[in-house]
């Protein structure tokens, strides 16, 4: 298993901080993003936890069968709320 280095995980965070504080400003000032501010806060969620997941809980170096699992189960779960969220009636 291979592990993170303290300067790849430092970006990992700050990409992780940014994405975070981007949400939170698209959040506050939806008119910017219109009625696809929920897809992109969605796009913005699914990132992070991919970041998660690859590089703190190291998914990165684990077998392909796992990574690939673990990657479409993110990426489900971030289109079936959009999915919703748009059937819905959006915003």
């Amino acid at each position: 298993m291979t592990h993170v280095s303290p300067a790849m995980a430092v970006r990992v965070w700050l990409f992780l901080v940014a994405a975070t504080v981007t949400s939170g400003w698209l959040v506050e000032h939806h008119s910017v993003a219109g009625r696809w501010t929920a897809a992109a806060v969605m796009l913005v969620a699914a990132l992070k936890g991919r970041a998660v997941l690859l590089y703190f809980m190291e998914l990165k170096g684990a077998p392909r069968a796992w990574r690939v699992a673990f990657e479409l189960w993110i990426w489900l779960c971030a289109a079936v709320i959009v999915a919703l969220w748009a059937l819905g009636g959006g915003a």
